[in-house]
């Protein structure tokens, strides 16, 4: 049986469904309306207006089958809502073990009526219940408990087995070792920036010097610039996933942080201007400065090689700003540089 989806019922409907008990929510079969038609053509007339069939002059196997197939609609409904509530708890464990928790969600543990042997041992005298509890055994697991211990062991397998995230602010893969380490010239520098309201910034030698990218660190507004611009993709639909959010994310950061590209001999070869940062760029209009700069970085980073090396350093170059963020509330952090 097929169900009427997201039906707008008028009072002159609740009024004819009503009749039969139905109550608003309650599911209305796509077949019923025809039904209705029918048993109006065939039945007396009625001096009832508001309402598509009078109840009152329909024989009594008509009005049978009236609250046969909204019984039925019923069953259905609370089937399909089963069902949904089952998928939608299935989707949050492991993919590896999605059919076998449906199948226990959807078999249920059984339901004993025990409350009369409840009353009766309550009747049973100390002595014989404690003497009852010395020899029972422990009863065996059901089938349901067993499904449960494999459901759970198959989850702790698959959590164990999973990939570790990545950072969200920088992308590093959490699995690898983070060996950044900040020297002292860099605590020296990142102090100087924080002193001198400037931006920190640390260059990075590609293809064994050949090419070296300066990277610099964001300022407050250009970071909320970023997200800024990643609201205005998804209402206009260019971000439709968690995923594409994400990528889009690091290639605006990437944007934001490219400062130069050097050659060999430390000759700039391209030069990223920096944003501008006035208010109606950072909070109004239906884009920010940043789309502009992201294709200015598409076109120096053509290559899909240097492209991925650049990226790569860009994650080491924000890894050693959080970690300079972290150390500089340490006490150590001064040691070498007073």
């Amino acid at each position: 049986m097929k169900l009427v989806e997201d039906v707008y019922v008028s009072s002159f409907t609740k009024n004819t469904l009503e009749q039969f008990g139905w109550k608003e929510g309650d599911a209305i079969p796509e077949e019923l309306g025809q039904v209705l038609i029918k048993l109006k053509e065939k039945s007396p007339p009625s001096d009832k207006t508001d309402r598509l069939i009078d109840r009152e002059v329909l024989a009594e196997e008509d009005v049978k089958k009236v609250l046969d197939l909204l019984a039925e609609a019923k069953k259905v409904q609370a089937k399909n809502k089963k069902q949904k509530e089952i998928d939608d708890a299935a989707s949050k464990v492991a993919p590896g073990v999605q059919e076998a928790y449906k199948d226990l969600l959807e078999s249920g543990p059984e339901i004993v009526d025990d409350r009369d042997t409840v009353a009766e041992d309550k009747e049973a005298p100390v002595e014989e219940k404690q003497e009852e509890q010395q020899t029972e055994e422990p009863p065996a697991p059901s089938k349901v408990e067993e499904t449960i211990n494999d459901v759970v062991e198959e989850v702790v397998k698959e959590e164990e087995t999973k990939s570790v995230p990545y950072c969200p602010r920088c992308s590093w893969n959490l699995s690898v070792k983070f060996d950044v380490k900040p020297t002292d010239r860099d605590k020296e520098d990142f102090l100087a920036t924080l002193l001198g309201e400037t931006r920190f910034k640390k260059t990075y030698e590609l293809f064994g010097g050949k090419i070296s990218v300066v990277f610099r660190s964001l300022y407050a507004e250009e970071n909320k610039m970023v997200y800024r611009q990643l609201v205005l993709d998804q209402n206009n639909g260019r971000v439709a996933t968690e995923a594409e959010w994400f990528t889009q994310m690091m290639d605006y950061r990437l944007a934001c942080s490219l400062e130069t590209i050097l050659d060999k001999d430390k000759k700039p070869i391209h030069v990223f201007p920096e944003l501008s940062l006035t208010p109606e760029n950072t909070t109004n209009g239906e884009s920010t400065p940043i789309p502009d700069q992201l294709n200015r970085a598409n076109k120096a980073l053509a290559q899909e090689v240097t492209r991925r090396l650049v990226g790569t350093h860009l994650r080491q170059f924000q890894r050693l700003v959080e970690a300079l963020e972290a150390m500089a509330l340490e006490p150590n952090f001064w040691n070498g540089i007073e």
